[in-house]
């Protein structure tokens, strides 16, 4: 899985503008005009897939086009193109399709073929371009073809799309499996944002925006689970999802979501009653802080979790930092 770098740091501030207008718009193929005086900041992060790439950019003011130089490269794939984050709004313009703005939480849809330009008029503009072959998402948003205006995208799986993109572009490792299952995520992801048949609804609903879920939700407790007051209707009000679905998505896997929120606490604990850093911490205190409120039910599950206690667990760890 192929990852591509750019970013106008790595140059004198001198060399900015030539290598923008080089090699950023080689990479790109596209047209790069910048403000007369600017030295331009852009940063892109390019993770290709089969069949789909993805290119997360953030930039000062700039203008992209796509005129019938850069079109002779035979690109006709279908691009979602996403404002993830910032303040910034920018602007597209599409033969076919006309102006769009684009505010931070929007996207719009363009086709590759077609001459067009992007405008970023903010000091820290970021946008998010996912590009599908035209074989891959094509028959699958057969309409799309003969729209006048850009589809408005649906906001939830637009939020899952945008998490999975971005995560893709951070230039982590993958391997064979992962490549496919995350290429058919942002392709179950993009069919719902943008509305297909309903067969393909269902079996995307199914796949793709079932799997975002439980990634987001899996993050959610990861980042919440100390939280003594944390429950299954807190985790699926934050989602809006059921109880009864979040339930079903941990049982999908074997599991519970009580389980799981229990292995992240213990394992909390296990961790600090290792770390020197911790020493001098009771175990009760270490435990509240996981977000265990019963001790005696805390002991009874750590021991069961580690086959060990806390207490042998800190002594084996003062035994080690001891050798």
């Amino acid at each position: 899985m192929a990852f591509i770098k750019f970013s106008t740091q790595d140059y004198p501030p001198a060399e900015r503008l030539e290598v923008s207008q080089d090699i950023y718009a080689a990479i790109a193929n596209i047209e790069a005009s910048i403000p007369r005086g600017h030295v331009p900041h852009i940063e892109t992060r390019i993770r290709l897939l089969p069949g789909i790439s993805i290119a997360l950019v953030e930039c000062s003011p700039l203008v992209v086009r796509r005129q019938s130089r850069q079109l002779q490269d035979g690109n006709d794939d279908f691009s979602l193109l996403l404002n993830p984050a910032g303040k910034n709004t920018w602007t597209t313009t599409m033969e076919g399709l006309g102006e769009v703005q684009c505010a931070p939480g929007s996207g719009c849809f363009g086709f590759n073929d077609r001459p067009g330009e992007i405008k970023f008029d903010g000091a820290r503009t970021y946008m998010l371009n996912i590009s599908f072959s035209r074989a891959l998402l094509g028959p699958l948003v057969t309409e799309l073809e003969r729209t006048s205006r850009s589809p408005l995208l649906s906001q939830e799986p637009f939020n899952h799309l945008v998490q999975c993109a971005v995560a893709l572009t951070q230039g982590d490792e993958h391997s064979d499996n992962s490549i496919m299952e995350d290429a058919n995520r942002l392709l179950d992801l993009a069919t719902l944002a943008v509305g297909t048949n309903r067969d393909r609804e269902m079996l995307a609903r199914q796949r793709g925006l079932r799997e975002a879920r439980m990634k987001a939700v899996k993050a959610d407790l990861l980042a919440h689970a100390w939280r003594g007051d944390l429950s299954l209707s807190w985790v699926a009000k934050r989602h809006g999802i059921s109880p009864g679905y979040v339930r079903a998505m941990f049982e999908r896997e074997g599991g519970s979501f009580t389980d799981y929120l229990l292995g992240l606490r213990l394992q909390r604990v296990f961790d600090r009653l290792r770390n020197p850093v911790h020493l001098n911490r009771s175990v009760a205190d270490i435990a509240y802080d996981a977000g265990f409120n019963n001790l005696s039910w805390f002991y009874r599950a750590f021991k069961r979790h580690f086959a060990l206690t806390p207490t042998q667990v800190r002594e084996l760890a003062v035994v080690e930092c001891a050798s």
